[in-house]
C-alpha cells in the first residue's frame, strides 16, 4: 500500500495487464441506502488495457449492480473489442466506458489511476454510492 501524499487517498499497487486483458482488484466502498443508513462494503474493480491504454472501472454493472465479468477475469467481448456485461449483454467502449448497447442507464464507473513503472496504482476505496 502506498499513499497519496498530496491528496492524502491511501493508495494500492496492482499489476499491469496485459494488452486486451484485466485484473481485478478489492475497492472499499460505502453505499447509502434509501433509508438513509450507511453501509462499509468491498466491492472489485478491474484494470483493463486496451490498444496499450489502461483505465480502471468499478465491476458493477450500471443497469443491475451485479459484476460484470462473464467468468472471473473476463471482461472482454469474443473478439476483443468492448467489455461485456455478463448479466444482459450490454457492451462497453473500453477506453471510455460509454455505453454501447444494452440496458444501460449511463456508462461504467472510472476509478483513478497512476502509472508507476510495471504497477499501477489505484485508490484503496471509491466515492460512495445511492442505492
Amino acid at each position: 500500500m502506498a499513499e497519496d501524499v498530496e491528496n492524502q487517498i491511501a493508495l494500492q499497487r496492482v499489476e499491469r495487464p496485459g494488452e486486451g486483458q484485466a485484473v481485478c482488484f478489492d475497492l472499499k466502498s460505502t453505499i447509502r441506502l434509501s433509508t438513509g443508513t450507511i453501509v462499509e462494503i468491498t466491492e472489485q474493480g478491474f484494470l483493463a488495457c486496451y490498444q496499450g491504454q489502461l483505465r480502471a472501472w468499478r465491476n458493477h454493472c450500471p443497469h443491475a449492480g451485479s459484476p460484470l465479468d462473464w467468468n472471473p477475469g473476463q471482461f472482454f467481448s469474443d473478439d476483443g473489442t468492448q467489455l461485456v456485461c455478463h448479466t444482459h449483454g450490454a457492451l462497453f467502449d473500453p477506453l471510455s466506458g460509454d455505453c454501447l448497447a444494452g440496458p444501460c442507464p449511463r456508462g461504467l464507473f472510472p476509478i483513478e489511476l497512476r502509472e508507476e513503472g510495471c504497477s499501477v496504482l489505484v485508490p484503496e476505496s471509491a466515492p460512495g454510492v445511492e442505492a
